[in-house]
């Protein structure tokens, strides 16, 4: 009576295919992990480059449309359109124009003009503050939005009528409380933890 083959793997066998299965699935896992790495820092560095494309759009939106009009505060100090103090709670404050009103029948009414503020907060956030009022009667009549993350300083530089860059606006060397003008042009300097130092120019409206 013939017997019967008997297929099947040996132990050898089995040992050695298992052994290649591991190598395999640890060289998929290798690969997989590096592209997901790779997409995960893609995705964070796009990210970052939005929040800065952002904050220098508010630069913009806000810094070239600055008009010639003293604020008062709440109280009762007056504040000029430019204000710089970096060491201050607000790096500088503007007043700008152009702000659209939808609400017309908003109560109490508010104008085209708005108060806007830049400062960094504990966690090293740069943040944009804006008042509903040019004259603030109330404190808390304020918003605050969220600019752009890991931030090590900010400063700026203004381009006098005379030709000449100043740190300070008003000039350090002006006293007179009647003056109003404005720069030609500023410039903002924005210096973050891992992109480094942006530098942008803004024509003010003469």
């Amino acid at each position: 009576m013939a017997l019967k083959k008997q297929c099947g793997f040996t132990l050898v066998e089995f040992i050695v295919a298992t052994a290649v299965l591991a190598i395999m699935g640890g060289v998929a896992y290798g690969g997989w992990f590096n592209v997901s790495r790779i997409a995960d820092r893609t995705e964070k560095t796009i990210d970052r480059y939005d929040e800065l494309q952002r904050t220098f759009y508010w630069f913009a939106e806000d810094f070239e449309q600055i008009v010639k009009r003293d604020s008062v505060e709440e109280l009762g100090s007056k504040r000029k359109s430019i204000e710089v103090n970096e060491q201050g709670e607000f790096i500088i404050q503007v007043t700008r124009g152009g702000w659209t009103n939808p609400a017309l029948l908003q109560v109490p009414p508010r104008s085209h003009l708005q108060n806007v503020a830049y400062y960094l907060d504990d966690d090293d956030r740069l943040l944009r503050r804006y008042w509903y009022h040019v004259d603030r009667f109330d404190s808390s009549d304020y918003r605050d939005r969220l600019m752009v993350n890991n931030v090590v300083g900010l400063t700026f530089r203004f381009f006098t009528a005379s030709g000449e860059w100043v740190t300070a606006w008003p000039p350090e060397d002006n006293t007179d409380e009647e003056f109003d003008e404005l720069p030609v042009a500023m410039e903002a300097t924005l210096e973050l933890e891992d992109l480094g130092t942006a530098r942008r120019l803004y024509v003010l409206p003469n």
